[in-house]
């Protein structure tokens, strides 16, 4: 049952980075492509966890790497956010 909120939550991401971009296309506002660029990030964040949790198993540790990219995710919408303000 995890390992479907895993994909779910993959799936969720990836919807709203292409919902994102299609604002972002039709709009030009920075923003929209700050948090679609974040969006893809926590898609990579959540297929890494799916892949760790549910393919690999305990004996491959890919935290450090679902991290980093959840941490970049974060660094990316804030930059937008403070850029936008500007």
């Amino acid at each position: 049952m995890a390992y479907a909120v895993y994909i779910l939550c993959a799936l969720t991401s990836f919807g709203c980075t292409v919902l994102l971009i299609g604002r972002y296309r039709k709009t030009r506002v920075d923003l929209l492509f700050w948090s679609a660029i974040a969006f893809l990030l926590l898609t990579v964040t959540n297929i890494l966890l799916f892949i760790d949790l549910g393919l690999l198993g305990p004996n491959v540790d890919l935290s450090l790497y679902r991290n980093g990219a959840a941490f970049i995710a974060v660094t990316v919408l804030l930059y937008g956010l403070i850029r936008n303000n500007t």
